[in-house]
Formats: C-alpha cells, sequence, structure tokens
C-alpha cells in the first residue's frame, strides 16, 4: 500500500481480472502513491494467489459483487474477457463505483450505450483502456499534426500483426484493432464515414485470423489496417503521409520510435512550357527526442485523476462507444463484402 498526501485520503479500488493484462493493472496501481488496491477478483485461485504477491495487503476473492459493497471501494478496474465488460462494468457503475475497463467497452454498439448511458446517470467516470492514446510517441505525433509540420494529413495507415496470441472467443479484428482504430481517432480527430474489410478464417471456423480494412473519413482522408496474429513478423507500426512531410511511429523500435521524413511530392512550373510537373523531394530523416514512460503508468494515473477531480477522461466511454460502433461497422463490411455506412 502507497500513501499520498496526508491530507487526501487513498482511493481504494477493486481490479477485477488477474490475467496477463490485470497483473499489470495490479503493479501500476499497487505501486501508485495516494492508492489502495483493496481487493483482487478472479476465478481462478492461482492467478489470485499471484497477483496478491504483487499487491499485498489486497484481499483476494472470487465475489465481486461483495467487493463492491463496500463502501470504502470507490472504482473498479475491469481487466477481464471481452464478452464480461459490460456485465460487469454496468454491476459497478450502478454500485456506484468509478470504472476503467479494458478495451473493447463491450462487444455491440447497444451495450457499449448503456454503458456511457448509466455512467451519465450516476455521474461517474467510464474510461476505456485504450493504451496507446497515453504512449509518448503517440503524443508527440499528435503535437507534429496539430502544428502542421506534417501539413495537410492525406492518408494513414497501420499494422498490427504477430504469430499469436490466438483467441477462441473473438477474432483478430476484435482482438487487436481497438488499438488502432483509436489511434486513427485520436491523430484525425473525427469519426470514419464508411468502411471496408476483408478477412480469412485459416484456424478455427468463424474467428477471422488476418483482417484488412479502409475506414473513410470526411474531407477526403482515409486510414487502413491490417491485423492478423498469423503472422511470422511482429509489427507494430504506423505511417501518417501529410502533403508537407511524412511521419511513422514504429513501436518495436527500442529508441528511435518516431521518425519525421521530409520527403514529398512538390508541383513545380517548367519554365518555357509552362507546364505543371510534379517533382520528388527527398529530405533529411528526423528522429526526434521525447522522454519515454510506460503508458500504462500513464494511462492507470490518468485514471486516478479523472475520479479525484471529476474531469472527463481522454479514452471516456463515448471515445469507447466510437470504436465498437466502427468495429461493429467493420464486422458488418467483413460478413457482407461490401462497404458499410458507419
Amino acid at each position: 500500500m502507497n500513501r499520498g498526501s496526508p491530507s487526501m485520503p487513498d482511493l481504494h479500488l477493486v481490479i477485477a481480472g488477474c490475467g496477463r493484462w490485470g497483473s499489470n493493472h495490479v503493479r501500476t496501481f499497487g505501486n501508485m502513491p495516494g492508492v489502495r488496491v483493496k481487493y483482487l477478483v478472479d476465478a481462478d485461485p492461482e492467478r489470485l494467489a499471484r497477483a496478491q504477491e504483487i499487491a499485498r495487503p489486497a484481499a483476494a476473492t472470487a465475489d465481486f459483487a461483495a467487493a463492491l459493497r463496500d463502501p470504502e471501494v470507490a472504482a473498479a478496474v475491469i481487466a477481464t474477457n471481452s464478452a464480461s465488460h459490460h456485465a460487469l462494468a454496468k454491476q459497478a457503475l450502478l454500485a456506484g463505483k468509478h470504472v476503467l475497463v479494458e478495451k473493447p467497452l463491450a462487444l455491440s454498439v447497444r451495450d457499449a450505450e448503456d454503458l456511457v448511458e448509466t455512467a451519465s446517470r450516476q455521474k461517474l467516470v467510464l474510461m476505456v483502456g485504450h493504451l496507446l492514446l497515453y504512449h509518448p510517441a503517440v503524443r508527440y505525433l499528435k503535437e507534429l499534426l496539430a502544428g502542421g509540420d506534417l501539413g495537410q494529413i492525406l492518408y494513414l495507415y497501420s499494422m498490427r500483426v504477430n504469430l499469436g496470441a490466438i483467441r477462441k472467443n473473438e477474432n483478430a479484428l476484435w482482438s487487436l484493432a481497438p488499438h488502432d482504430i483509436s489511434v486513427m481517432l485520436y491523430l484525425l480527430g473525427k469519426n470514419p464515414v464508411k468502411a471496408m474489410a476483408n478477412g480469412k478464417c485459416f484456424l478455427q471456423k468463424d474467428i477471422e485470423d488476418v483482417v484488412f480494412f479502409l475506414l473513410d473519413f470526411p474531407d477526403g482522408q482515409m486510414a487502413q489496417a491490417q491485423v492478423s496474429w498469423l503472422d511470422p513478423h511482429k509489427i507494430r507500426k504506423f505511417t501518417v503521409v501529410g502533403t508537407k512531410k511524412m511521419a511513422a511511429f514504429d513501436d518495436m523500435e527500442a529508441t528511435e520510435k518516431i521518425k519525421v521524413y521530409n520527403k514529398g511530392v512538390n508541383e513545380e512550373i517548367r519554365y518555357g512550357s509552362y507546364d505543371e510537373v510534379l517533382t520528388l523531394r527527398e529530405g533529411d530523416i528526423n528522429i526526434p527526442y521525447f522522454k519515454m514512460t510506460e503508458p500504462l503508468r500513464v494511462e492507470d494515473a490518468h485514471f486516478v485523476e479523472c475520479v479525484r477531480e471529476g474531469r472527463q477522461p481522454l479514452s471516456d466511454g463515448r471515445n469507447g462507444l466510437d470504436v465498437v460502433r466502427i468495429l461493429e461497422a467493420v464486422t458488418r463490411s467483413l460478413k457482407s463484402g461490401q462497404p458499410v455506412a458507419i
């Protein structure tokens, strides 16, 4: 347990889900000043025991409802499987607890809307774990775009591929693409109007292992993504193409995570004929410096700040709802083979 300032009592949390990712939340919250992880909830006794080693003296239980009944508990962190997100998050909100739920917020627009409306009625913080929005490299990229360094953004694309982890209860789209979609919305600052997708089920029936999708945005911008857990390479990369410059974020790079390319196409007048010609510009590659901090620590600290100060999270419920709405549209296109309006 870590004490905050003497004038401010500890924020008491319950963490539901102590698997691989949930245990990371246990670590970050367990070492955060002014926060006490009071309950750990999981159906697996072995996972609970391992999590308790990280966050002593948290109580271990399989009874989420009992933990929520504790009046000292102010907030709940939901890091269980995606299918349980809606039910557990709603249970916590109705119990009067602020909620941080892992991505995706829910598995349908209807359930995501229900959580957003419930949090609003209860006047509680609802935040979604769109981790990359708290990554220093993504925030630096956003600053580049906001400052006009890249010019007008034409398009962007991402790749999120690896061999594994293969899921049985969701496809590669719902498992991996929430990251990419959340960053696309963050960088472009708007929602797409149309989705088109293609994918294949190679390993399991009706569960796509690889998905390609394209999103059309207002003003002619577009974003494309490839997600797969059946690939020989581990790639986590975004590329943004602007009218002035281009930039790439490669999360597999240890230090050079952002590269800004002074490359593009210039329109010039050819004297004599006065014809307009397009010429290629090959300039320097700039590797900017920015301070790296663990994105999950930034995310979890942001949740605590929002709860304490009554602020709206960067990745709030409505942001989570937008991502789910796009995932649904991409899924419909995946099944029909046709473009789908969002």
